[in-house]
């Protein structure tokens, strides 16, 4: 990341460093919330409000940090067509959120089908390692690829997808987190089966999406995690 965020920091370093600091700092107060919030018994079978703000916040944590370069990018575009660059990327990063906010509806769900159907399944624990095969496979896919090279592409995928005003903005934020979502899916998957709020995998797993989407060699590296998911799911189904 250094390398690809210093070259956009180059142009407006004042500001572009405040707005790469003010994610940073958003993600490690959403860091700090997740983790207190970890240590309470069962908490996603809280009502669904409570849970969707959870899960907010738990994106947030996770995601922000990856996607600094391509909020980076759009708020020099906005700049250079004379638009309030701040603004902006405010709007932009909150169309981002709102789509995997709105992911935590499904997440609720999967859970909750676990919680009902754990009791008549004495072999939910092989389901499980089905679902980590079934995940790392999905790293190896050409949707995947394909999602991340928008990811990993900023200025590629906001010249494909460029809206203009405030609601451009913020489409074009959800137009990217649509895109991560993509990215992330099995990832975010394995998440629900190891636990929801499990500090040590979310951690991993943000470590994860942040070098796949943003050091050299991340795609090789996203294959790699995929084909070690797989061992991990054949594995618990074997023992």
């Amino acid at each position: 990341m250094a390398t690809r965020t210093g070259a956009l920091l180059g142009r407006h370093p004042g500001t572009q460093l405040a707005t790469a600091s003010s994610l940073v700092i958003l993600a490690g107060l959403a860091w700090a919330w997740t983790v207190a919030m970890a240590a309470m018994p069962a908490c996603h079978t809280v009502g669904v409000v409570p849970f969707l703000v959870m899960w907010t916040v738990m994106m947030a944590a996770m995601m922000f940090p990856a996607v600094i370069p391509v909020v980076l990018a759009y708020e020099g575009l906005i700049r250079v067509r004379g638009g309030r660059p701040v603004v902006a990327a405010t709007l932009f990063v909150a169309g981002y959120l709102a789509v995997w906010g709105l992911l935590g509806l499904p997440a609720r769900a999967l859970l909750d089908a676990a919680d009902r159907l754990g009791p008549a399944l004495p072999s939910i624990p092989k389901a499980g390692g089905l679902v980590l095969v079934g995940c790392g496979l999905f790293q190896l896919t050409p949707f995947k690829h394909a999602c991340l090279r928008h990811c990993r592409a900023p200025h590629l995928f906001l010249a494909h997808h460029w809206r203009d005003g405030a609601l451009g903005a913020f489409g074009i934020g959800a137009q990217h987190g649509l895109f991560c979502a993509g990215c992330c899916a099995s990832l975010m998957i394995v998440l629900l089966v190891v636990g929801v709020m499990n500090v040590a995998w979310m951690v991993a797993l943000s470590a994860l999406i942040y070098l796949e989407k943003v050091v050299p060699g991340g795609i090789a590296l996203g294959r790699l995690a995929g084909v070690a998911l797989s061992v991990a799911g054949i594995v618990r189904l074997v023992t």
